[in-house]
């Protein structure tokens, strides 16, 4: 591509892209699909006041999540208990659009064991994703959190999302997401 077509290619207005959500951290969703680990049972309360506290701003609750991931030992920052407090960092940042934050939290929670197949976080990285213009990427991650749990990952969120997976894939034959294969999810929780 010649210069002409680059400087041409940049000065068309982007579509703005948003997604019709409110702008709190879900942790009621989080919670479904991400089992709080025993090992840090005693500081999910404070992790979920923290998360959901307006009063505070962005950087504030991320710095106050980020002393109690620093205050876990080496060993749980690279087990569940560390995933926990990621998710609700990347929840945050993904709540305010911090799009940039949200997408390297998100994608470092799945760097944790048995997480890659949760359909909450494929959820959210497919949203990331859309809010970008990724629309490959989007479609990918939307697909993968559609199989894993079916249209009940999409409560609450932008119904125009379900209706853009649904037109990348193929219907299931039954007519439930049921029959799309590796729906046990259950080991990503």
């Amino acid at each position: 591509m010649g210069l002409f077509d680059f400087l041409k290619k940049r000065d068309k207005k982007q579509e703005t892209v948003q997604l019709q959500s409110k702008k709190e951290a879900n942790i009621s969703k989080i919670k479904q699909y991400i089992d709080i680990p025993k090992s840090i049972a005693d500081k999910v309360t404070e992790i979920d006041k923290i998360t959901s506290n307006k009063n505070l701003d962005v950087k504030s609750r991320v710095e106050e999540l980020m002393k109690i991931y620093e205050s876990l030992t080496d060993d749980q920052k690279r087990t569940r208990a560390g995933r926990y407090v990621i998710i609700h960092i990347a929840e945050v940042c993904f709540s305010e659009r911090w799009i940039e934050d949200a997408f390297d939290n998100f994608n470092f929670a799945m760097q944790f064991k048995d997480t890659v197949g949760n359909p909450f976080l494929h959820l959210r990285l497919g949203q990331l994703n859309y809010l970008v213009q990724n629309k490959d990427k989007m479609h990918d991650e939307l697909s993968r959190a559609i199989i894993m749990d079916g249209e009940a990952i999409f409560k609450d969120e932008d119904l125009k999302l379900i209706e853009m997976v649904k037109s990348v894939l193929k219907k299931p034959e039954d007519c439930s997401w049921a029959a799309y294969e590796g729906q046990d999810w259950a080991i990503t929780k």
